[in-house]
C-alpha cells in the first residue's frame, strides 16, 4: 500500500515563490515546472500522486506531461473548479490512511482531516521536492566511483602511499 498525495494543484502554485513567479512568465510553464518537480520526486519513491487543476485555463500541456502509473493529472471540467472535484476524491478514495492532501485551504484541510486523510502544506512538500531533486543531482554529479587506477593516481598527487 503506497502512499497517495492529493495536490491541489494551482493552489500548491501559488504558496511557492519560485513557482508563483513562474507564472508571470506563462500559467503553463509554471504548471509544467511543477509536474516536473513532482515527476522527479516520485521517480526515486514507490508513492503516487494526484495533481488536480481547475479546468478552466488549462492552456498547453506539454505531451511529455502525460500521466503515469504513479503521476496522475487531472483537470476539472469548466465551470467546475478544483475543490469539488478534490472533494470527490478524497471520498472516493478507500485506504484514507495511505493520503495525504497538500492544500493551504482551510475548507479543503477540514474536509481531509474529517475523512481521515493527511495534511501537508504546500511549502513543506515543495521542500520534499526540491530536497530530494537536489540531494539527487547532487549525487549523479559526485558520487563517482573511482577505478583503482584513479585512486592511485590521487594517493600519488596527495603524497599518500598505498
Amino acid at each position: 500500500m503506497s502512499q497517495h498525495y492529493l495536490v491541489d494543484g494551482y493552489n500548491f502554485i501559488h504558496h511557492n515563490p519560485r513557482l508563483k513567479q513562474m507564472i508571470d512568465n506563462s500559467l503553463e510553464f509554471a504548471r509544467n515546472q511543477t509536474i516536473a518537480l513532482i515527476k522527479g520526486y516520485i521517480s526515486s519513491r514507490k508513492i503516487r500522486v494526484t495533481l488536480v487543476f481547475d479546468g478552466d485555463d488549462v492552456g498547453y500541456v506539454d505531451p511529455v506531461f502525460q500521466d503515469t502509473s504513479r503521476l496522475k493529472i487531472i483537470y476539472s471540467n469548466a465551470p467546475e473548479k478544483a475543490d469539488p472535484l478534490i472533494k470527490r476524491l478524497i471520498k472516493k478514495e478507500k485506504n484514507k490512511k495511505s493520503l495525504t492532501l497538500v492544500s493551504a485551504d482551510h475548507e479543503l484541510i477540514d474536509f481531509g482531516k474529517l475523512q481521515g486523510a493527511k495534511i501537508i502544506s504546500p511549502e513543506n512538500f515543495y521542500h520534499l521536492l526540491t530536497k530530494s531533486y537536489l540531494i539527487h543531482h547532487l549525487d549523479q554529479k559526485y558520487n563517482h566511483s573511482l577505478s583503482p587506477d584513479e585512486l592511485d593516481e590521487w594517493l600519488k598527487l596527495f603524497g599518500e602511499k598505498k
